[in-house]
């Protein structure tokens, strides 16, 4: 069997124990302010993915700052989501301007 050629541009990496990433909805601030939470699953020089209850209300295509474990805010695009649950959603971001 043919194995599905990997297209990601990063090598991903699983999350420091007690990693999460804190969320930022409001980009208009100067400071961030810590609204909501996500569980890390992976991460890479390019984005990440996380765990999080469809309550948190993020949406596809919109652009938030983000603190990913111990690294300074960072704006991040929400480039798609998996229903994982009725309650809880996958969802993968890619950085914005990081070089």
């Amino acid at each position: 069997m043919g194995e599905k050629a990997n297209t990601r541009k990063y090598i991903r990496f699983g999350p420091d124990a007690g990693d999460f990433v804190q969320i930022d909805k409001n980009l208009n601030q100067q400071e961030f302010e810590f609204q909501d939470a996500a569980l890390l699953v992976d991460e890479s020089m390019g984005g990440f993915s996380v765990v999080c209850l469809r309550s948190v209300g993020l949406t596809v295509g919109a652009t938030y700052r983000v603190k990913v474990g111990r690294i300074a805010p960072l704006k991040a695009e929400l480039l798609w989501e998996k229903e994982l649950d009725d309650k809880v959603l996958r969802m993968g971001f890619r950085f914005i301007d990081v070089k």
